[in-house]
């Protein structure tokens, strides 16, 4: 069983905290993308086994939407550097719920920028674990060294994301050759359009590879 709840300490960044009623030593931090939220499937299922798996899980819910000025241009890095501060926070006062011994990230699309910002932000516990839904494979080649500091990544993507990108893809296999599950044919949601049953094949493929990376 697990309670849930929201961190009372950081009412600045909206969240869901769901707390195992028993000890636990493992937190995982979830990050959303633009336009795809906790509650959907990739998200809500990763929540779901990391819980199985006897984990506290914090959903980090901000709005990407209300972190630039109105009507100002952004690139996708700067729209999340802005809120890299509130990210940094809440990670921090998520480990403070209990003495933690591993961390697992699991970021979405632009949630996956939330990863290396953890990776060297002054925490007393980094990420062990980091799972890229998606990932924005361009804007994570500046902080490729320090991705490899993780000692353990995965990375999905489809072959008909707009971000997926055969050659920098070798560049981020070069330490972890095995750290890559591609699908062909799906889209920047991991899904075949008009075709439900396929996606939920390739969501029950996501899902089963993540389970074995924790195990």
């Amino acid at each position: 069983m697990v309670q849930i709840t929201a961190l009372a300490q950081d009412p600045s960044v909206p969240n869901t905290f769901f707390r195992q009623e028993t000890e636990t030593d493992h937190l995982t931090m979830i990050f959303p993308g633009l336009n795809y939220s906790c509650d959907m499937p990739l998200l809500y299922y990763a929540a779901q086994i990391m819980l199985e798996a006897g984990a506290d899980v914090l959903q980090v819910k901000y709005d990407y939407t209300q972190a630039q000025p109105s009507g100002k241009a952004s690139t996708l890095s700067d729209r999340f550097g802005s809120l890299a501060e509130a990210v940094i926070k809440t990670t921090r006062i998520a480990l403070e719920q209990r003495e933690y011994k591993h961390l697992t990230v699991i970021g979405k699309s632009l949630g996956t920028l939330a990863i290396p910002i953890l990776l060297q932000a002054d925490l007393f516990l980094h990420p062990q674990t980091c799972v890229y839904l998606t990932p924005i494979l361009q804007e994570l080649v500046p902080v490729h060294d320090l991705i490899q500091t993780c000692p353990r990544n995965l990375f999905v993507i489809g072959t008909k994301d707009r971000y997926y990108d055969p050659e920098l893809i070798k560049g981020f296999r070069t330490s972890q050759p095995d750290n890559f599950l591609i699908i062909e044919g799906v889209n920047h949601s991991l899904e075949f359009p008009g075709d439900s049953l396929r996606s939920l094949q390739v969501l029950d493929n996501v899902i089963r590879r993540m389970q074995k990376l924790l195990d």
